[in-house]
Parts: C-alpha cells; sequence; structure tokens
C-alpha cells in the first residue's frame, strides 16, 4: 500500500495489526463504538500483506499526532507549532497543526472557545450538574476553570465528580445539549462525537483554577469519593513537573528525597529533568549519581512508577507546609 492511497480507516487498521492482539482488543473495548468495531474489523480482515516501510510511516504519523494533539491541549495552537517546529522543522509543523486544527473546528462546543467564561456561566449555572460537566470538558481549562470557581462550593464538588467519572457522551445527548445552546446563544455548533471527560480533563481543570477553590473540590471529594481524590491528587503534579520548579525549591526537596529511590526515579526520566537534577547537586554528587543511575542494572517499570510517586509526595508534602511553592494556571506570584 502507497501512503497517498491509504484512508484513515485503513490507517487505523493497520496501526491496531502493527499493536498485535491483545493491546488493540484493550483499545477497542474502551475506545470504540460497536459499529467502529465492525468497521474496523472489517477492514482488517480484508488486509493482505502490510510493508514494513507502511507500518513504519502510519506509527510516526500516529506519534505525531498524538504528540501535537498533546502540545495543544497544553498550551494552545500556538504553542503546539511552536514546539513542533523545534522538533519536526515548520514544513511538518505547519502541516500537522493544519490537520489537527481542521478536527478541532469539527468539535462539538468549539465556538465555545471564544465566548467569555462568565458571559458563558450565565447561560449554564442554572442546568443540571450533568449538563454542565459535559460543556465544561470540551472547553479550555482555562475557561472551565473560571466557570467552576464561580459556581457554589457544594455543586463544585458535584460537578467535579462527573468530569471524573465521565467516559463517553452519546451523540444524541450532545446534540440535544448544543440545541439548546445554540437557541440560548444563537451560536453554530458543531455536532461530531468525541471521547470526553476523565480525571485528566478535571486534573487540567484544577490545575487552572485558585488553590482556594482546588482545596475545596479536593476536601469534599476526598469526604465522599476518596479513591476518586487519591486519583486526582497524584496526578496534580507529576514526576516531569519538576523542571517547571526553581533551583532553590529543588535543592530544598533533595533534603528530604530517600538517596535509595532518587536513581531509580530518574532512570525513568528525560534529559530535561536529568539536568534540572544534576545542575542543583555539587559536582561530586551529580558524578556519583550518574554513576548510580548508569550502574543500576534493569528496572522495572513499575519500580520507577513507585519511586517517582515517592518523591512526588515528598514536594506536596513540602508544598503543603509552606517550603515550597508550585506555580498553577493564573494564581499570582507572591514573593516575600
Amino acid at each position: 500500500m502507497r501512503r497517498k492511497k491509504l484512508s484513515g480507516l485503513q490507517k487505523s487498521a493497520i496501526l491496531l495489526i502493527t499493536l498485535g492482539a491483545d493491546l488493540s482488543s484493550n483499545i477497542l473495548k474502551q475506545d470504540f463504538y460497536d459499529e467502529d468495531i465492525e468497521r474496523l474489523s472489517f477492514e482488517i480482515s480484508n488486509m493482505d500483506k502490510i510493508s514494513p516501510d507502511t507500518r513504519q510511516v502510519v506509527l510516526r504519523e500516529f506519534a505525531e499526532l498524538h504528540q501535537a494533539r498533546e502540545y495543544l491541549m497544553q498550551g494552545g495552537i500556538k504553542y503546539a507549532q511552536d514546539l513542533l517546529e523545534k522538533t519536526l522543522g515548520p514544513q511538518k509543523a505547519a502541516e500537522i497543526i493544519k490537520r489537527l486544527a481542521r478536527k478541532i473546528k469539527s468539535m462539538p462546543f468549539s465556538s465555545l472557545q471564544k465566548i467569555d467564561p462568565r458571559h458563558l456561566m450565565s447561560f449554564i449555572q442554572d442546568e443540571h450538574p450533568q449538563t454542565i460537566a459535559l460543556i465544561l470538558v470540551y472547553l479550555d481549562p482555562e475557561q472551565a476553570s473560571v466557570i467552576l470557581s464561580s459556581l457554589p462550593a457544594e455543586k463544585q464538588s458535584d460537578i467535579a465528580r462527573r468530569i471524573a467519572t465521565m467516559d463517553r457522551a452519546s451523540p444524541e445527548v450532545v446534540k440535544e445539549v448544543e440545541r439548546v445552546l445554540e437557541y440560548k446563544m444563537s451560536t453554530v455548533m458543531g455536532q461530531e462525537n468525541t471521547e470526553i471527560g476523565g480525571v485528566s480533563a478535571l486534573v487540567n481543570i484544577l490545575n487552572m483554577v485558585d488553590r482556594s477553590t482546588e482545596r475545596t473540590i479536593l476536601e469534599n471529594l476526598e469526604a465522599k469519593y476518596p479513591v476518586l481524590a487519591e486519583e486526582v491528587r497524584n496526578r496534580m503534579f507529576v514526576f516531569e513537573d519538576i523542571v517547571k520548579l526553581d533551583d532553590i525549591a529543588i535543592q530544598r526537596i533533595l533534603r528530604d528525597i530517600n538517596p535509595k529511590d532518587l536513581p531509580i526515579a530518574l532512570r525513568g526520566a528525560n534529559e530535561e529533568v536529568l539536568a534540572k537534577i544534576f545542575r542543583n547537586q555539587s559536582r561530586r554528587a551529580a558524578d556519583m549519581l550518574k554513576e548510580e543511575i548508569k550502574y543500576i542494572g534493569p528496572v522495572r517499570l513499575k519500580d520507577v512508577e513507585e519511586a517517582q510517586k515517592k518523591i512526588v509526595n515528598v514536594i506536596r508534602s513540602l508544598e503543603e507546609v509552606g517550603e515550597i511553592s508550585i506555580s498553577r494556571g493564573n494564581e499570582d506570584a507572591i514573593v516575600i
């Protein structure tokens, strides 16, 4: 198969074949409707030999689009394009962004991205909490955080729980909510169904709200849904976010970290995290740590993640007592 002849359905089928039966079956169960599974299964069954070059092209395209989508969710189109240009070059970055931008425009509630959240709040504040949750997961996290912060405290935790436990919305439900908002706001909105919600969506919103709102929501979730609250807390600050801390905070954190955890945690770290840690140690300590990482031997991913989690817990504890500061969202920087 030549690349120019591959349809989106064919590329999806090739990707699933390449990933293998076990992983692909899990993906299909979690992320696809029955009719999608039937179409993909039919396409897979009709495929003959797939060349290694074709597999590589499809995998590379998937990886590039996935990376671009992550950048897009973190900081918008300009942020995504800047990062992609650094890694893929201007021409390739523009091509990927153009494809993603077309898809975003066709997403439900895409026109809401341009509306002042305070204005939008007046239209949706009296809606059912599930309806508000549905709308918030489609908004930019910054927009959603303004709306969530403006709601009564008892409503905040209810909507937060609904966002975190939301998996998919049926096309009928999305269309009906769109229809009501269209009537209220005279705004034309897209109608494409998409996967929404989840803990990640809630974390993105909570990262943008003020600390008081964040604390209130988490405390209420803790009281009623402790397992969900713990999952949200664990994802509020991830290990890779270490690069966002200032050098003084890193040096303070290093004093409380178990020396046995650090080399294991760094075994799975990217170059930016490694550089941040090494830069805040003495040359001798940094050299010793590099040697430990080099000669530590094979480490299970589970052990790496556990060590990273312990370090994140140390960071969270130091922030809680005010010894370090983690900047979140639009929170004003306070210098004392």
